[in-house]
């Protein structure tokens, strides 16, 4: 079986954007101490800081990894001009592999990845292949192993670090959380993490889809 793993790594868009987008954020209303309001609206604030990177309306697309399963190295694309980055993403799933395209695979890709790297194009106006998605779902050459681990049961619990943990394929070697700090500080570390991401996937990958 052709496949190719990917992930994508976000974060949050520049604080002077982020500032611009925040809502008029109010105090609970059995709030009525000035101190108390004060930190509450500020605890909201925080919070909508440190959850920017999960919405393409306040995140941003930093790199997005793809790892071959015949053998090739890791492809990191990265641009810190992000509508360059998306392009040249849809042009990688539009040419990976030639003739012998790929299945592409990862780990919540249809409940993330996807629709990210989706709404990020539609904001930033790259174009997006007519074909990636297929009226309510997405291209059938694209395969999410959390919904192979679910079994069709949409309660079914678990993340990529859990599943991988149990079945002994490895674990994560940091947060995602934390990646865009890494990536504008240590940016060695931060690939590190994007490319365990990539090995663990493949490995879990492997054992769902018994590709080897």
């Amino acid at each position: 079986m052709n496949t190719t793993v990917f992930d994508i790594e976000t974060g949050p868009l520049p604080d002077i954007i982020l500032d611009a987008l925040m809502p008029e954020f109010e105090a609970g209303a059995n709030l009525k101490d000035p101190d108390k309001v004060a930190a509450d609206i500020a605890k909201k604030k925080l919070k909508f800081k440190e959850d920017a990177a999960l919405s393409p309306l306040t995140g941003r697309v930093l790199a997005v990894g793809f790892l071959p399963d015949f053998g090739e190295p890791p492809l990191i694309l990265c641009d810190d001009d992000e509508a360059v980055l998306l392009a040249s993403v849809w042009n990688h799933f539009r040419t990976a592999g030639g003739s012998r395209r790929p299945s592409f695979v990862g780990f919540n890709i249809a409940g993330f990845d996807l629709p990210f790297l989706v709404k990020r194009s539609w904001i930033l106006n790259v174009p997006v292949p007519p074909n990636v998605r297929q009226g309510r779902y997405w291209a059938d050459w694209f395969i999410d192993l959390r919904e192979t681990w679910q079994l069709g049961d949409r309660q079914s619990s678990g993340s990529l670090d859990a599943i991988c943990r149990a079945m002994g394929l490895g674990e994560k070697n940091g947060s995602g959380a934390e990646f865009a700090k890494l990536w504008s500080e240590d940016r060695a570390k931060a690939l590190a993490y994007l490319v365990n991401d990539l090995e663990m996937t493949s490995k879990l990958a492997a054992r769902l889809l018994a590709l080897k």
